[in-house]
């Protein structure tokens, strides 16, 4: 029950981890696409652009459920629901070669309605690579605060505007809302414990109106989580409640961790309570995995998939070129092999890939990287991060898949 909980969470965390994931395939082929860092040069230079957000209503007016996907949208944007487009693809036939650019939460519905106007004969349909999840958390999109706009009665921020609050805000409360277990790195999934931002208080988001009572209403607040998931409701309870001053970090600290630059250092100076191994987000794994160093790659998950014989097609992601695959399963009657690689650089991703780094600390290994979020955080990278995109030599196995 408590493994089904976390594939919820990731779920919910990453709607992107779907069938639709397989898409990638058709970009720039069937369809053209855009990273973060070119759209505000695009929109200026094509002022006829036509902005289209593909999501779900509640999502474009900040309504749904779950709150971690309440983000947002771009200004200007019209409100198009795939399923909609699906039903009606001639929607556009009366504009087929003014540029028209498709947003989602995370690229992947705005993929396949790209795809499917494309094969309608729309000769300039534009996708939006890593939607506008990526858009609010990365700091390459210039233009971020003129073309993201919300309703939300807090303020959403990402990991750049946390770190510069906590920097310049005296008497700034920071309110960690996940378990008190997650919150001391001592949660029985090792995968759940990533550390918590220096000086943050533990209230958990089931308690919030209990706490509520305690906290002072004047001072300045940051709530955080993992992934956003359940921060935004107490950011929600509290800004509704008379706190003016409520900031909610979007993505939580996932977002601190990252994925489009190096973050290490930083994350080093703000957080606590960390693993004793490190957490590589998909920029510096890629980096590390790209570099002449010498690296010991390990892929955690079950043999099926590191194989591509996975019943669920999604799950055969392919992997990454020369892992060596050793489950949590198989670890102990491959640790006499593995003391070989002792002076190593090992990177460790997958499914089991936490508790298998955790051992391997134990087992003094120095050196050992785990990839956050795991190979699906490589490939979206190579897919949506424009300066990523040569991570594709490091993948093999997977021709027909993305």
């Amino acid at each position: 029950m408590r493994n089904l909980k976390l594939l919820l969470i990731f779920c919910l965390s990453f709607p992107a981890f779907s069938i639709a994931q397989l898409d990638f395939k058709y970009d720039d082929t069937a369809y053209k696409t855009i990273y973060a860092q070119d759209l505000c040069d695009f929109l200026h230079a094509n002022p006829k652009t036509m902005l289209v957000d593909v999501r779900t209503k509640e999502e474009f007016l900040e309504t749904t459920t779950p709150g971690n996907l309440n983000i947002g949208r771009l200004k200007g944007a019209v409100n198009i629901p795939i399923d909609q487009i699906e039903k009606n693809p001639n929607f556009f036939k009366n504009n087929p070669d003014s540029p028209i650019i498709f947003y989602c939460s995370h690229s992947q519905r705005s993929r396949r309605v790209s795809k499917l106007l494309a094969n309608k004969g729309h000769k300039n349909v534009i996708n939006l690579n890593g939607g506008l999840t990526l858009l609010t958390q990365t700091a390459d999109f210039p233009c971020q605060k003129e073309m993201i706009v919300s309703a939300l009665p807090y303020k959403n921020i990402g990991a750049d505007e946390a770190l510069r609050l906590i920097a310049n805000t005296k008497g700034l409360m920071i309110l960690d809302t996940r378990d008190f277990l997650q919150f001391e790195g001592k949660d029985t999934v090792q995968s759940q414990n990533i550390g918590r931002i220096k000086d943050a208080y533990s209230v958990p988001a089931s308690r919030i109106q209990e706490y509520a009572e305690k906290l002072d209403t004047k001072k300045t607040y940051l709530i955080y989580d993992a992934y956003g998931n359940e921060s935004n409701n107490a950011a929600k309870y509290l800004s509704s409640n008379g706190y003016a001053n409520v900031y909610h970090l979007l993505g939580g600290l996932a977002a601190i961790i990252g994925k489009d630059r190096e973050t290490l250092r930083t994350r080093k100076q703000l957080l606590t309570e960390t693993p004793a191994y490190t957490i590589l987000n998909g920029y510096e794994a890629i980096n590390l995995l790209l570099s002449k160093k010498p690296v010991f790659v390990i892929d955690a998950r079950p043999a099926a998939e590191f194989q591509n014989k996975a019943k669920e097609q999604l799950q055969n992601l392919g992997h990454v070129k020369n892992a060596v695959n050793i489950s949590r399963s198989t670890l102990n009657a491959q640790k006499e092999e593995l003391q070989k690689h002792k002076n190593e650089t090992i990177v460790v991703y997958g499914s089991d890939a936490a508790s298998i780094a955790a051992e391997l600390k134990k087992m003094g290994f120095e050196n050992v990287n785990l990839v956050f979020v795991g190979l699906w955080e490589i490939v979206s990278a190579t897919h949506n991060i424009k300066s990523l995109k040569q991570a594709k030599s490091i993948l093999v196995d997977h021709e027909g898949l993305y």
